[in-house]
């Protein structure tokens, strides 16, 4: 077996390890011993997982996955970081991953011009369009980034729901190139665009539902009252 099939295939197992375990950290008890053994694994496995893509991606000369592997590991280590911050300070950690994302925001935009002004209008058989919008969405969160480290600390609730989205940002990116881009190991009866579809909206709305529920409507983060 070939170095890059071995690979392949470590990549695959973590793949399917983050999904279980994102997924197992979205249903169980918020804050819980299993909740927070799940998000342990979710994280280690999404970064070993980001780090083997990236790996795939330098040796088959593939430039999105490459800025879409960074993007993950932004995701799930800025996710991980908010929530064993307990005082949401911003650190070393939170400026070099700002640091980390804004340049895959500038060289997604920059790979979207040379895109846009090439022969054949495509890159790794995308569009411009796809590096504008990755590039975009990079941008975003790296002025969310720079905004959180001016401040220089977080309250809880902003702590709780960065660690919420940014890990389901992170799950979300996983299921879909689970589910669409290595979907052939999959039965052939499964790959129905309805069910394929189904488990990116399922991760889109779970990370929805708990945001609002953990950050508006949990009693330990509301507002005290004065009189409390």
């Amino acid at each position: 077996m070939s170095e890059i099939a071995m690979i392949g295939q470590i990549h695959f197992v973590l793949g399917v390890l983050c999904l279980v375990a994102g997924i197992a950290a979205f249903c169980l008890r918020k804050g819980g011993r299993l909740h927070i053994l799940s998000g342990r694994v979710f994280a280690v496995s999404m970064l070993l997982l980001c780090a083997s893509g990236l790996y795939l991606s330098f040796t088959r000369t593939i430039v999105f996955t490459t800025f879409l592997s960074l993007f993950a590991a932004h995701a799930a280590a800025t996710a991980w970081l908010a929530a064993v911050r307990s005082s949401g300070e911003m650190a070393r950690a939170e400026r070099a991953f700002a640091v980390m994302i804004g340049l895959v925001g500038l060289f997604s935009l920059a790979s979207g011009y040379w895109v846009s002004i090439s022969p054949n209008g495509e890159l790794d058989g995308l569009p411009a369009g796809a590096f504008y919008g990755l590039g975009s969405v990079a941008l975003l969160i790296a002025g969310l980034d720079g905004w959180a480290i001016f401040r220089g600390q977080l309250s809880r609730p902003q702590r709780i729901a960065r660690h919420l989205w940014r890990m389901g940002f992170s799950l979300f990116i996983a299921t879909v190139i689970f589910f669409f881009g290595n979907n052939h190991v999959l039965p052939e009866a499964l790959r129905s665009e309805a069910f394929l579809v189904m488990p990116v909206l399922l991760v889109l709305i779970a990370t929805g539902f708990w945001l609002v529920k953990t950050v508006f409507f949990s009693p330990s983060l509301r507002p005290k009252s004065a009189s409390s």
